[in-house]
């Protein structure tokens, strides 16, 4: 019995390990957490003495963990006595767990806080460094010459570089937020068109009948037959409008022809082309009305 309630304890620690480290990784811990040490491990060095300032910046750490911890745990049913017998736990000891775990730790503890502050103000330099050789193609004096001492303008620079890669950072984070709201927004109008009123429905299908009954009456055989005899008067009509254009236009070619040549022919000539022009004129309505 005493092992079976020793197997049920040590999994509920099991338990809660993994939970805690699963929240410690995810966005809700990870990103303000990330945001108040970029923010404020600009004014960490890593000299033995300690400045007022960074206990007052260690306060302020401590409560953004509380504030993070106590929220979760009470979200998924942890007290704090689980809590700390599982901080204190083998499982909690390896050294992954202590990575994770670290800035957890570093509430409760100021050394490790300023290590993890300087650590954090270091890599921001470098990083900051590496852009300036991007940029400029070369590295500031202070850099290359062996000077340990930064001109104002390369301060003021490293400064405004460390200022625009925590916006950068909260512009993502933003843009993300944005989008994961776009899509609950999307899957929620989908929801609606799915569940449409029943009256909404029968009005559509009603709609649907009636566009289909017209359909049909459009392209049943009384439609079709319509449409051939429409198409047999238009094409007869078209023939007859043909047919006395070009008689129209024959004889008053004639006429003009028959008036312009009269005037240098016989009155037996004239009477021969107007036999001809008419003859002419009959030969192409014959052919007009053969088509």
């Amino acid at each position: 019995m005493a092992t079976e309630g020793q197997a049920e304890v040590e999994a509920e620690v099991e338990w809660v390990v993994d939970s805690i480290a699963g929240f410690l990784r995810s966005p809700a811990w990870s990103i303000p957490i990330l945001e108040f040490v970029e923010h404020k491990c600009e004014v960490f060095d890593d000299e033995e003495e300690s400045k007022l300032s960074y206990t007052e910046i260690h306060q302020e750490y401590k409560a953004l963990v509380e504030k993070l911890l106590d929220s979760y745990l009470k979200e998924v049913g942890i007290n704090e006595d689980k809590f700390q017998e599982a901080c204190m736990s083998p499982l909690a000891k390896t050294r992954t767990s202590q990575a994770i775990l670290q800035p957890v730790l570093a509430a409760e503890d100021f050394r490790l806080f300023k290590e993890m502050m300087v650590q954090k103000n270091i890599e921001m330099q470098l990083q900051a460094i590496r852009i300036i050789q991007e940029r400029n193609g070369v590295l500031p004096d202070c850099l290359t010459d062996g000077s340990d001492a930064y001109t104002e303008t390369e301060e003021e620079e490293m400064k405004i570089l460390r200022e625009v890669l925590r916006k950068s950072k909260e512009e993502y984070d933003l843009e993300q937020e944005r989008k994961r709201t776009n899509e609950a927004h999307d899957k929620l109008k989908l929801s609606d068109v799915a569940h449409k009123s029943p009256g909404h429905l029968n009005e559509s299908a009603g709609a649907k009948e009636s566009f289909e009954y017209s359909t049909k009456l459009l392209s049943g055989p009384e439609a079709k037959q319509k449409d051939i005899s429409i198409r047999e008067r238009s094409s007869v009509k078209l023939k007859e409008d043909i047919r006395k254009k070009a008689i129209g236009d024959g004889s008053e070619y004639v006429t003009k022809q028959g008036g312009l040549e009269g005037r240098g022919m016989t009155e037996e000539e004239e009477q021969r082309l107007l036999k001809k022009r008419i003859l002419a004129a009959k030969l192409k309505e014959e052919v007009i009305n053969k088509r």
